[in-house]
């Protein structure tokens, strides 16, 4: 039957694949050989109820003669264990063992907050290896009474673990990296916060200092030199702006395990510290902004539709469907501090803030967007000055690097989509541009929506494009704004897919996958970001986010309650950030590319709460201060779920998932091959402290390259990307393998270099004419050498076992894609993925087949077949 011989097409056959999956052994010792054993957990042991707890059910299961225990594959069945340690505040790791033999995705954490919070899923598109790995995870403790938790996710990926291991250490130790021999800049990796709220849950600290100095001391360790953090978050500055209404607030966790929230509108300005301190640890800043408002843009908008419609002018936005955009329609409006006394039943409602801060309006009758109009004046002198403010404030710091705007569904700085601007202004303006008369009504009540008719019909690739100039002007203003203040600021934009695909085109179904949708580099034109017009901005940088994470965290249960997942459901990001051609082409033509890997987060809310802190709560006293200053207010939060065992009533279930063992490493190996890429930051809700290890790996042979672009050497760049660069008397070259399985590698020089130095470590290689060396798994090899012995060329092997079966995979699916044709049904994208199979097979191009091997196209084939994808 086809749909059998279709089943190994993504988990390549395990037996020869799992010797393969294995990170290779690192040449310096495991953090923990410094430290001294404070707690010792085997998970296959029998315990009492003062030291363990399950919720489900666990069993007992066994790989490769090690056992390990399994909780049920249902979500939110969990075990876990109590332990002490002696000292809070101290760095400790966590080393856990854990099988990677099956399909799992699981959350790991303490039960109440962030300090030992990891996640892990194996299987599916990643090759099992059929052993037991080992994750550290670092955490400074803020209690002596500890706690970790193995939670399961999502139905049929239970979570197991056979042992945890607790080491006290007497420091972080930093990372040594070899000086560079380069005059110019070199390729920055770093730190990276979508969220600014979680600093008084995470890294064990209680104050901004504490949180700063665990953060510069694991960035130290691991080799990371950048940190991106908000600036301005979803609302208003969290610095003290005198342009526009500030407001910062974080969570804080208790010694004794409650959680609070506290709030200000008159914060300190702890970047200026936090900057200073960078600077002389040799680090550099970027301030990132979402932009989704300004305060002074909503206190003076007009959203009444009926007096927009009668003449009055707006500069919010004017939609497709004859609506004004009277918020972002998406979950941030509530995180403004003005909405924080009515929600945590502290303070009645104020009329002006109803039913959110400034009268933003939610649930309304139309798709999320940006609120206010790029183009026009106001929103542009409300942006521009903000910028300017910034670049200003912390120009005189030498670790300010610029500033980031993460475009969103609804930043304001472009459209986002189709759907948006049609106001009075955009369209008069237009028309003066380009001399296209629209001809519509200017005085009709829906003219709105018949702009939309006639400029996305007939015109509409003269109306997107003149968007997309616009846009770029004011991108380009954005620029100059920074180099004001400093000729080297640089101003980037980050462009994030997973939290703004959904928003603009619809939660994943058939219709949002590759092939199906639109290219990211469409969708972005379409909204007013032309990739290929942005080039040409010079000292502009461009980032791809590359969230692929979001597939396994995305999905549902299966209706029928069993293990099935929906092909939609597991590949729509992945698919994207490997297949997604037209996209990869815009962002590799860049003169600066980068890329951003969002560690995105799973949430188990329960039933949520906000609420007054109680008249006696002394730690409620001793916690409302936020950098050095009395809080504007603080308020109790807790989520409460139903009893299991649990030894604490103070919860929160919130897990960023990553992927097993060496997989860890593929986005980054992806965007250094496919991108040459010269920025590399990684994060989410909070630090990411349990892959140090293979972080400094990557780190070492990365940060030793000059942020330029490479040549690349020759026509291929799979499975294995080859570039080189000279500068003065020195050829730098770089190697970097896309596979989870080693690929032996032969380069050809013009003339032998008799040796080449390791930029990584420093030590000298000997070789002649030809370089034969072997590149371990996602593995980057940087070396150096004279600039006159040029690179001729090179060739790649990967394992037999591994190519024989990705062949015979290639054909069962272009047989199974032949018959599903001839039965009358068809699925989506499957011509162009069945026409670059047959090119990658002839080409040889393994990683790519690979990736499209567990595709949508082919999960769907194999679903229409009658048979599960995982």
């Amino acid at each position: 039957m086809l749909s059998a011989d279709l089943l190994g097409a993504v988990a390549l056959v395990a037996g020869a694949a799992a010797s393969f999956c294995a990170a290779a052994p690192d040449a310096e010792p495991p953090l923990e050989a410094s430290g001294r054993l404070v707690a010792r957990i085997d998970c296959t042991t029998d315990m009492g109820p003062e030291a363990y707890f399950e919720c489900g059910g666990t069993r007992l299961g066994e790989i490769d003669g090690q056992p390990y225990r399994e909780a049920e594959g249902r979500p939110l069945a969990r075990f876990g264990y109590r332990f002490a340690i002696d000292h809070i505040g101290r760095p400790h790791v966590a080393v856990i063992r854990y099988p990677d033999d099956k399909r799992r995705f699981m959350c790991i954490m303490d039960g109440t907050g962030y300090d030992l919070t990891t996640g892990v899923f194996t299987g599916l598109e990643q090759p099992l290896s059929g052993e037991m790995l080992t994750l550290r995870q670092v955490f400074w403790p803020r209690w002596t009474d500890c706690s970790i938790v193995f939670t399961t996710w999502s139905y049929g990926e239970p979570a197991a673990a056979a042992s945890v291991d607790v080491y006290e250490l007497p420091e972080l130790p930093p990372i040594e990296l070899p000086s560079s021999p380069s005059a110019r800049p070199m390729r920055e990796f770093g730190v990276q916060y979508e969220d600014p709220c979680g600093t008084g849950a995470s890294e064990g600290a209680q104050t901004r200092d504490e949180w700063i100095d665990r953060v510069i001391a694991y960035m130290r360790h691991t080799g990371q030199d950048t940190l991106v953090y908000p600036l301005a978050w979803y609302h208003g500055p969290q610095f003290p702006s005198e342009r526009e209404p500030s407001d910062g607030f974080d969570v804080v966790i208790g010694r004794d395990r409650k959680q609070y929230c506290r709030w200000t509108n008159r914060p300190a300005d702890w970047y200026a510290t936090l900057m200073d301190r960078m600077g002389h640890e040799g680090m550099g800043f970027v301030g990132s902004l979402t932009l989704l408002r300004l305060g002074s843009l909503l206190d003076g908008m007009n959203i009444d539709l009926e007096a927009i419609k009668g003449g009055a002018e707006t500069y919010n936005n004017m939609r497709a469907d004859d609506h004004v955009q009277a918020g972002t329609q998406d979950w941030t409006p509530q995180y403004n501090v003005i909405n924080y006394p009515r929600l945590s039943g502290q303070a009645p409602a104020d009329p002006r803030h109803l039913p959110w801060a400034y009268g933003e309006r939610s649930g309304e009758p139309y798709g999320p967007g940006p609120m206010f109009n790029p183009l026009h004046p106001r929103t542009q002198e409300a942006v521009v000055g903000f910028v300017d403010e910034i670049a200003r404030r912390y120009a005189p710091y030498p670790a300010f690097r610029g500033v980031q705007v993460n475009v969103w569904h609804a930043t304001l700085i472009w459209f986002s989509s189709l759907q948006v601007g049609y106001d009075d202004y955009t369209v008069s303006l237009f028309e003066r541009d380009t001399g296209v008369a629209v001809p519509v009504d200017p005085k009709a009540p829906d003219r709105f929506s018949q702009r939309y008719a006639f400029l996305t019909g007939g015109c509409r690739e003269r109306w997107i494009a003149w968007r997309c100039q616009k846009v770029r002007d004011l991108v380009s203003r954005l620029r100059d704004t920074l180099r004001a203040a400093r000729p080297d600021l640089r101003l980037t934009l980050t462009l994030w897919e997973e939290p703004s695909v959904p928003q603009i085109l619809g939660f994943p179904g058939p219709a949002s996958q590759i092939y199906a949708r639109p290219s990211m580099a469409q969708i972005a034109r379409e909204g007013g970001l032309d990739l290929h017009l942005l080039r040409d901005v010079d000292g502009l940088q461009i980032d791809m986010e590359l969230g692929n994470a979001r597939d396994r965290g995305g999905h549902g249960a299966d209706p029928a309650g069993g293990t099935r997942l929906a092909a939609e459901h597991v590949c729509t990001y992945r698919d994207h950030d490997f297949l997604d051609e037209p996209m990869l082409d815009a962002m590799r033509t860049q003169p600066s590319p980068g890329a951003f890997v969002f560690n995105c987060w799973v949430e188990a809310w329960g039933e949520h709460r906000w609420f007054p802190c109680g008249p006696d709560d002394a730690q409620a006293a001793e916690l409302a201060v936020m950098d050095g200053k009395p809080a504007t207010g603080i308020f109790r939060i807790n989520s409460v779920y139903p009893e299991d065992g649990f030894w604490w009533d103070s919860q929160l279930r919130i897990t960023p998932p990553f992927p097993s063992g060496v997989h860890f490493l593929e986005p980054f190996a992806h965007a250094v091959a496919e991108l040459d890429a010269q920025r590399l930051t990684r994060g989410g809700l909070f630090l990411d402290s349990a892959h140090g290890e293979l972080t400094r790996r990557f780190v070492r042979a990365f940060r030793a390259l000059p942020r330029q672009r490479f040549e690349t050497v020759g026509d291929r760049t799979d499975p294995v990307a080859v570039r080189t660069l000279v500068e003065g008397s020195r050829r730098y070259l770089y190697l970097v393998n896309r596979e989870y399985c080693p690929v032996t590698v032969a380069v050809r020089f013009g003339r032998p270099p008799e040796r080449l130095l390791d930029l990584a470590t420093r030590e000298h290689v000997e070789t002649g004419r030809l370089w034969r060396l072997t590149l371990g798994a996602y593995e980057l090899r940087s070396v150096a050498l004279p600039a006159a012995c040029a690179v001729e060329g090179f060739e790649t092997s990967i394992p037999p076992p591994i190519r024989e079966e990705l062949m015979r995979q290639s054909h069962r699916v272009l047989a199974g894609f032949a018959r599903l044709r001839d039965s009358g049904h068809d699925v989506t994208g499957r011509e162009p993925l069945e026409e670059g199979i047959r090119a990658a097979m002839a080409e040889g191009r393994f990683a790519w087949l690979r990736r499209a091997l567990g595709s949508y196209p082919v999960l769907r084939c194999r679903e229409l077949l009658g048979e599960p994808i995982g």
